[in-house]
């Protein structure tokens, strides 16, 4: 017996989070990657196909906190006293 089916690949990668789904229909139809051809035509590294083939998620946000976070008491304050020192001139002299 001997069975052919003819089913539509075409299967277009615009962003770099398609590859996942790219990958998965591959493995489904056991075909190889040619992840250097992906490489050159998104103008990314092979390395960089390679980790989003497997499902690499870019975060959304980074999980740290910003450097001014430890001084933003001091910040506010020292803000809070220029301001009054501003209305003070400019304000009281009329």
């Amino acid at each position: 017996m001997q069975i052919q089916l003819n089913v539509d690949t075409t299967f277009e990668v615009n962003e770099l989070t398609d590859l996942q789904k790219f990958n998965d229909m591959m493995e489904t139809m056991n075909m190889k990657i040619n992840k250097s051809q992906i490489a050159r035509e998104m103008g990314v590294d092979r390395r960089t196909v390679n980790k989003y083939l497997n499902g690499y998620r870019k975060p959304d946000r980074r999980n740290r906190e910003s450097v001014v976070d430890a001084y933003y008491p001091i910040i506010r304050a020292l803000l809070y006293f220029a301001i009054q020192m501003w209305f003070l001139r400019n304000v009281g002299e009329r």
